[in-house]
């Protein structure tokens, strides 16, 4: 098919290039290679309007992305060095195929834009809830969207879960779906395992698929795609249960799982005694603010002259934290790539900084942590 060295070269690059574009690599996103960066000027801001923001982006994503061919194309004139290439004996009959993508998008997009964009899917749905004035609750989700409150999730580079105060929106690449959360089931239908996330990370991550089903009429379900560690934290934001199918098992995310090690590990430490009933009265965790305080930092270890790690103290604060809030904080004070360091790692008191390792963490005299020891 190619006969010479340079339109080949031309023709790999390329490819490469417009998948990462397509598909909106990490490297892409970084460096503003997108549409969104790349026609800033034309599609706005998505924090200034939301709603128009993604109307346009998403009609101008569909003509660039059609014009991919035609752009090729245009390309091997300039890298063609041979006429003997099939390229150029049926360019004019290839530009007639590469040009039909792009008529048919432009098509579409007029037709978008007729009566001030009535036509297009996204504003569809916004009629859904108003037919009067859907510029009324396209302001309503802007507004919301602006607050620092929202909930924002994403699968990969393609897709994103918002969750503001009253909606659910689901970007996608082509598309903005919506549906108003008090008026709406949700329903877990799947699920996959992972040995690799996306983003490169060992270790197994699972997927869960939601169905988002809309009870307004002519409100078309649709579906979005998370880790099943944020279940708990999308639960949350939604405000209602989401159903999982009995066929489901969710996996626990890597938190949950640390927080259950490291219980188990200071049930086997020595229990703190050195403190009054009046001194944890009525006494609440500094952390979550609803567990009363557990657990004392106070040296038990034997620190080993041959590392390089600082050495344990004993933490001079009164007992503040619930064991959850600690395992946490030790958690996040962890190497985030290495997993198997966790235990024999060091970590500092949230409040006074002392130095301390998981054999100072003492459960306390008579809480619920020590009496299960």
């Amino acid at each position: 098919m190619f006969n010479s060295t340079s339109i080949l070269i031309y023709t790999l690059f390329y490819i490469i290039v417009s998948i990462c574009f397509v598909f909106k690599t990490t490297e892409f996103v970084s460096n503003g290679l997108t549409v969104e960066n790349l026609f800033e000027n034309f599609v706005g801001k998505e924090y200034d309007n939301f709603i128009v923001h993604h109307i346009k982006r998403t009609s101008l994503t569909i003509i660039i992305h059609s014009s991919i061919p035609l752009v090729y194309l245009l390309g091997t004139l300039l890298a063609n060095d041979s006429e003997e290439e099939i390229v150029y004996q049926y360019f004019y009959e290839l530009f007639c195929l590469a040009l039909i993508p792009v008529v048919l998008s432009c098509s579409v997009l007029y037709k978008w834009m007729s009566n001030n964009w009535a036509n297009h899917p996204l504003v569809k749905i916004l009629i859904r809830y108003d037919p009067g004035d859907w510029m009324l609750v396209a302001r309503e989700i802007s507004m919301e969207y602006q607050c620092l409150q929202k909930l924002t999730l994403s699968c990969g580079t393609l897709t994103r879960i918002i969750v503001t105060d009253n909606w659910v929106l689901s970007i996608n690449l082509y598309s903005v779906n919506i549906a108003k959360k008090m008026e709406s089931s949700f329903v877990v239908y799947s699920s996959d395992n992972h040995n690799t996330s996306p983003d490169g990370n060992l270790g197994s991550v699972q997927f869960i698929n939601i169905q988002v089903i809309p009870i307004r009429a002519r409100v078309k379900s649709f579906f979005i795609r998370i880790k099943s560690e944020d279940f708990k934290t999308l639960e949350e934001k939604i405000g209602q249960p989401i159903q999982i199918a009995d066929n489901i098992k969710l996996q626990r995310s890597r938190t949950e799982r640390f927080i259950e090690v490291f219980r188990d590990e200071v049930r086997q430490n020595p229990v703190y005694s050195n403190y009054s009933a009046t001194d944890i009265e009525d006494s609440i965790c500094a952390g979550c603010l609803v567990n009363p305080p557990d657990i004392k930092l106070t040296k038990c270890c034997e620190d080993n002259d041959d590392t390089d790690l600082p050495k344990c103290s004993s933490c001079q604060c009164r007992p503040m934290w619930c064991v959850d809030c600690m395992a946490k904080w030790y958690e996040s004070r962890q190497p985030q790539n290495n997993e198997t360091l966790w235990l024999s790692s060091k970590c500092t008191c949230p409040l006074c900084r002392r130095v301390f390792c998981i054999l100072d963490v003492c459960a306390l005299q008579n809480s619920e942590l020590a009496r299960v020891n």
